[in-house]
């Protein structure tokens, strides 16, 4: 987890069958992390998920600006 001044690394991770369900699965969690930050009015936002392949090589990022969007369809949908 990417933040504006120092990155939390996930020792555990996760396995994927592909790239896009990785991604899917990052953007699902920085939405949830980034709306309770908000809720609880945390001065921290994590700004990026980062991809790894098994091999610890940066295979692709979730930022927040597509949290953020998926937070407002999400509120505008209700």
């Amino acid at each position: 987890m990417k933040y504006a001044e120092h990155i939390v690394p996930d020792y555990e991770g996760g396995e994927f069958s592909d790239l896009a369900s990785a991604k899917e699965d990052a953007s699902e969690s920085l939405r949830e992390l980034v709306g309770r930050a908000i809720l609880s009015k945390q001065p921290d936002l994590p700004l990026a998920i980062e991809i790894c392949d098994a091999d610890g090589h940066l295979a692709a990022e979730v930022h927040i600006d597509t949290a953020i969007a998926q937070i407002a369809r999400f509120s505008r949908d209700r």
